[in-house]
């Protein structure tokens, strides 16, 4: 109970507040597949975001119904999972070897950085382990441990047998609906079928039955998804961006995936994980005392490996890491995320035989044995205090983490909800017409804030667009844009001319205005594209194009705006496009609200010194595949318009 209590402080205190700091774009997307499914859509895989297997959402969603739009439901699925992980680890280790080694490995398993960090996320690879490790158990319940066990069986035990191997073959079905990883799963068993039958016959011709039910159970569980991505062998291109180890080896160069096993080998006690995103960069999967006991657990395996046990966690090590051997960024800790269940039994094992330690030993003195203990809980404590340490204090700022977890996000969302109800509100942001929308939403917790997002062009490094929220009957409208986000200079001179009043935070800065004057561009117009954007004018300041909009309703589907500058015989000779893009994984939001004036700065590197006229207009981004793109109609049904240029 008190290595839970540990294991659920580590997981749950400061989940939302202090670590991670912040939501990340993968936990958001997540956070949209969770609301289509309390919509009525379903599906064993969900191809948005990448593509995504369906059984952790069904349970993240579920919570989310619970809980509410909150980033506590995301993050308490995992943590929930993560804890049953540590549980799982016990009685899987407790089955193999004893309560000892079950409570060491449990232990370990509880207070290492590895699965504290990914039971902090809102990502689905954490439910893995939690499937792979009770099919495993559920296996070794059927299976005899020691010799004398091999060849007696009573009816009734034959009954509990074929009982325990199909429940085993249930979940390790249902583990491929979790993670890409889990493909790592019936290899696994595939491999230890033939260890069992070369090494074990006599046995596993005794249990033939059974283990043919465990793999026709596995094969009609994983059989809907199977057929699905074989059926849709796109669903899946995430991975093609990832396995160009798997590529080279396939093509005959085995360097990349030898080069991956090196750093793997490595990953457990000298240089890890290279990513923030997926920890402190560098740190390996054990600290130096766990490592080398680690690394020591490794020949006595392989001393031992004709007892099925060994050979068990072997064969478990071996195709648990062959997600991150044959893809890029090794070593990879989410590939690897199937270590989990029996990790920590390895140094266990060790541990629990150093004679010093062990009870193994029948004549060794109760106060050693006290001593023994004492030592064990200081050093679990020890490690616990580490991983403490490197989740609240490391990891947070490290690397590329604020960016990646929409730190400056968070601290703009804190900001919002302190204003008054009824606040006007645009955010400048990174994702402004997919994923920053739904990252706020997340974030307030006053419904009725009207927010518009606006962001970056690719490629740019200060943001061109500005928005300004609906003021009307509004006694204060704000806006916001992350510090490492500047504004284009001739956009502040606009807010200053305005008389916003600006206040620079950690992360952000914020403007607040009152009584906006009207918006009058120099050169006035009145054309409303599509019902949905009023284009107001324009003007020319210092050879630089700024347009004027206003949303004459909540923006309803992805507005692309382009603008030709041509020269007298009609010819294209510069042209700039802004707002909203293609996005591959069709995650675009509405994000602009009635009302708001969008002021665009367009970046048009020759300048209008050899202009003649402007053509410029508003296209469906997602509709240029296949071309022709689709242009909104004005309100006089024409595609676009035709401006002259000032003298």
């Amino acid at each position: 109970m008190g290595i839970l209590l540990v294991a659920a402080a580590l997981r749950l205190l400061g989940l939302t507040a202090i670590s991670p700091p912040g939501i990340a774009h993968d936990e958001v997307a997540n956070w949209l597949i969770d609301r289509l499914i309390l919509s009525g859509e379903h599906a064993l895989y969900f191809t948005r975001a990448y593509g995504h297997e369906a059984g952790y959402h069904y349970w993240q969603a579920l919570l989310v119904a619970l809980i509410g739009d909150h980033p506590l439901a995301l993050r308490l699925a995992s943590a929930y999972l993560g804890l049953m992980g540590v549980s799982i680890t016990f009685v899987l280790a407790r089955k193999l070897f004893g309560w000892q080694v079950g409570i060491i490995a449990m232990g370990i398993t509880a207070v290492l950085f590895f699965p504290v960090f990914y039971s902090r996320l809102g990502l689905r690879a954490i439910m893995l382990p939690v499937f792979s490790g009770l099919a495993a158990y559920f296996w070794w319940q059927s299976w005899p441990l020691l010799p004398q066990h091999k060849l007696v069986l009573s009816a009734e035990a034959q009954k509990k047998t074929i009982v325990s191997f199909a429940i085993a073959g249930l979940l390790a079905g249902l583990s491929v609906y979790t993670y890409m990883a889990a493909r790592a799963v019936p290899i696994f068993y595939g491999l230890l079928a033939i260890y069992l039958a070369i090494f074990h016959w006599e046995t596993l011709k005794q249990r033939r039955r059974g283990v043919m039910l465990f793999f026709l159970v596995f094969a009609l569980a994983a059989a809907p998804l199977s057929y699905y991505l074989l059926t849709h062998p796109g669903s899946e291109f995430r991975i093609a961006e990832l396995d160009a180890p798997l590529r080279a080896m396939m093509a005959g160069s085995l360097q990349p995936v030898l080069a991956n096993g090196l750093k793997i080998l490595s990953g457990f006690g000298f240089v890890g994980d290279p990513l923030w995103r997926q920890g402190v960069a560098g740190m390996p999967i054990f600290g130096p005392i766990l490592a080398l006991l680690f690394y020591v657990s490794l020949p006595l395996c392989l001393w031992r490996w004709r007892d099925a046990r060994y050979g068990f966690l072997l064969l478990w090590l071996a195709t648990a890491i062959v997600p991150s051997l044959v893809t890029i960024n090794a070593p990879s800790t989410i590939r690897m995320i199937n270590l989990l269940p029996i990790l920590g039994i390895f140094p266990a094992i060790v541990i629990h035989n150093i004679p010093q330690l062990s009870t193994v030993i029948h004549d060794i003195s109760t106060s050693k044995a006290k001593i023994s203990t004492v030592v064990l809980l200081l050093f679990g404590i020890m490690y616990a205090c580490w991983t403490a340490w490197s989740m609240f204090v490391v990891w947070p700022p490290g690397g590329d983490v604020p960016f990646v977890w929409q730190t400056a996000l968070r601290d703009i969302g804190k900001a919002i909800n302190d204003k008054q109800n009824g606040s006007s509100v645009s955010i400048g942001g990174w994702s402004p017409d997919t994923m920053d929308p739904a990252t706020m939403q997340l974030y307030l917790n006053q419904d009725d804030i009207a927010v518009n997002t606006f962001g970056l062009e690719s490629g740019d490094d200060i943001i061109h667009t500005l928005v300004i929220p609906n003021t009307e009957g509004i006694h204060d409208a704000f806006i916001f844009h992350p510090l490492a986000l500047p504004l284009d200079p001739t956009l502040i001179t606009f807010l200053e001319n305005w008389q916003a009043e600006r206040t620079t935070a950690d992360t952000y800065t914020q403007y607040s205005i009152r009584n906006l004057p009207p918006i009058a561009p120099p050169n006035p117009a009145k054309t409303v594209f599509g019902h949905q954007l009023q284009f107001l004018g324009y003007t020319v300041v210092e050879d630089d194009l700024i347009t004027y909009w206003r949303a004459v309703t909540r923006s309803s589907q992805p507005m692309r705006l382009f603008v030709h500058v041509l020269d007298e015989t009609g010819e294209i000779i510069a042209e700039d496009y802004n707002w909203d893009t293609d996005d591959p994984q069709n995650l675009w939001q509405p994000h602009w609200q009635e009302g708001a004036i969008i002021i665009q700065k367009h970046q048009l590197p020759t300048g209008l010194a050899d202009a003649y006229q402007l053509r410029l207009g508003i296209f469906d981004p997602y509709s240029c595949t296949p071309a022709p793109c689709h242009n909104l109609q004005t309100d006089s049904g024409k595609p676009f318009l035709l401006l002259p240029l000032p003298e």
